[in-house]
């Protein structure tokens, strides 16, 4: 209450008590891998198809990066942040243009690609006359950009910087340019010819994929971005080491899934050593309920290839998830003839029979099966773990939804008054919000009350609790489990005389 010391009215504002808890979102992909270009170890925001090929460049055969994010904007995502992974060794091309044409003079500019890789070895400089400037100073500046596939070219890219002086094309390209970073040297003008940039190198091998917190590369690139919520590594298939690293991230951030893809070429059998970590793939098993495992790989139409090609589901997975989330919610689990639809794919690695899917399904392995009157589908929704209170991806999703989304929500109780009124507030606005998720068919019960609780009393807030500094708050919901197994019993019915 204000400090009042004249007659008067006086207007003040009252807080409503009831703060609306808002969910968060559910369907952002993040993706680790090889690319063509763009910057490297950095996690970037990409919602088309477009932005992709523009940021990170086009389809290459010795990376999966490029076909699984297009599989998931074909499946239905809409966002996705990306991380390139390349070694230490990674380069970009450059060239150096001098005063006057050919050897000798005085060094004028340094040009480099924007970014590491080969891919910079297929750029060239042409410099002319400006079309309207003095050509004592000023000069034309054209970039040409052959893409390239299985060393076949597939087209050219051309800019074109017209009347620029040394002086002034630093600001001139370096924002602009979509393959060039110019270093000017001199203010002299470079002498005219055409210039091809040279030195790139991918940093393929050895490229790190996992990374760790110091050095944020890899999947520790994502450490700073908070919306991130389905993670695969298709460059790392069947890598057991990566996916086993890819699951502890997940379990430790505690706020998205990580999708395992299983190797090429593996019979079933080998799938499920694959998983338990025997036989030919001795080691730690799969045992967490922060991610989830596919199989077989997935056939699509190379889209500059025109030829199928196989290629880790992991992108077409996350996709589903994404699409589901929209249309259904995240309760729904991603699999079935409707939501488990795989519309990009055209074809598998293998047909699984139900016998062979017997052996899989139990271990928490979801098999991608091909119906002759539905199509191909995903036919599982379970996570690798042993531990039955976390078996189902949509179980483990919702919850990952709902603590995320109450926890954001209820920061701005931090230091406030610890008493009945604020214990009050907090229930009604986590009630409010758990009411929406009930009535939006993610909880079971046909009551609410049924369906979840939430109890902040001196009961869990005892003195001793909040002499701590501690609010405790208890909530319980009761999730909708998926008809993993539909039975029908039918018997003979027989009728009395």
């Amino acid at each position: 209450m204000g400090n009042y010391l004249s007659p008067g009215l006086y207007v003040e504002e009252v807080s409503g008590g009831v703060k609306t808890i808002a969910g968060v979102g559910t369907s952002t992909g993040a993706f680790v891998g090889i690319a063509e270009k763009g910057v490297k170890n950095k996690a970037v925001l990409v919602t088309n198809w477009s932005q992709f090929v523009k940021e990170f460049g086009n389809f290459i055969p010795n990376g999966y990066l490029a076909y699984c994010v297009y599989t998931f904007f074909a499946e239905g995502g809409t966002s996705c942040y990306v991380v390139r992974a390349a070694s230490d060794d990674a380069k970009s091309a450059k060239v150096s243009l001098n005063d006057k044409a050919g050897e000798g003079g005085i060094k004028v500019l340094d040009i480099m690609a924007r970014s590491e890789g080969v891919w910079g070895n297929r750029i060239t400089v042409t410099i002319e006359d400006p079309s309207e400037k003095s050509k004592d100073s000023f000069f034309k500046l054209t970039v040409k950009y052959k893409e390239v596939f299985e060393e076949e070219y597939e087209g050219e890219v051309s800019e074109v910087f017209d009347n620029i002086s040394s002086k002034t094309i630093e600001e001139k390209l370096n924002e602009i340019s979509a393959f060039l970073k110019v270093d000017s040297v001199s203010d002299k003008r470079p002498g005219n010819g055409t210039y091809q940039l040279a030195g790139g190198v991918d940093g393929i091998k050895d490229a790190d994929f996992e990374g760790d917190a110091d050095n944020k590369k890899g999947l520790h690139a994502f450490d700073t971005v908070d919306d991130i919520n389905i993670v695969a590594i298709p460059d790392g298939a069947g890598d057991r080491g990566l996916i086993l690293a890819g699951l502890n991230y997940c379990k430790l951030r505690k706020d998205c899934l990580f999708i395992a893809d299983s190797p090429y070429g593996l019979e079933p059998v080998k799938v499920l050593d694959f998983k338990k970590g025997t036989g030919d793939f001795a080691g730690n098993a799969f045992n967490n309920s922060y991610g989830a495992l596919y199989y077989p790989w997935i056939k699509i139409g190379d889209p500059l290839t025109g030829k199928n090609k196989l290629i880790p589901p992991s992108g077409a997975v996350a996709g589903t998830y994404a699409y589901t989330d929209t249309t259904r919610g995240v309760h729904k689990a991603p699999a079935g003839i409707a939501d488990g639809y795989l519309d990009s794919v055209v074809g598998i690695e293998r047909i699984i029979t139900k016998g062979e899917q017997d052996l899989l399904n139990p271990e928490g392995i979801n098999v991608i099966r091909s119906f002759p009157s539905s199509g191909i589908c995903l036919w599982g929704a379970r996570t690798i773990t042993s531990d039955p209170e976390w078996k189902y991806i949509n179980i483990r999703r919702l919850f990952l939804f709902l603590e995320e989304s109450i926890d954001k929500a209820t920061q701005w109780v931090v230091f406030e008054p610890n008493d009945e009124k604020l214990w009050g507030t907090v229930n009604r606005n986590i009630t409010a919000f758990l009411l929406r998720v009930w009535r939006d068919g993610a909880l079971f019960g046909s009551t609410a009350e049924e369906a979840f609780f939430v109890k902040i009393d001196r009961e869990n807030n005892p003195p001793e609790v909040r002499d701590a500094g501690q609010l405790i708050i208890e909530v319980g919901v009761a999730p909708v489990k998926p008809a993993e197994f539909v039975i029908i019993r039918i018997k003979q019915k027989t009728l009395s005389k």
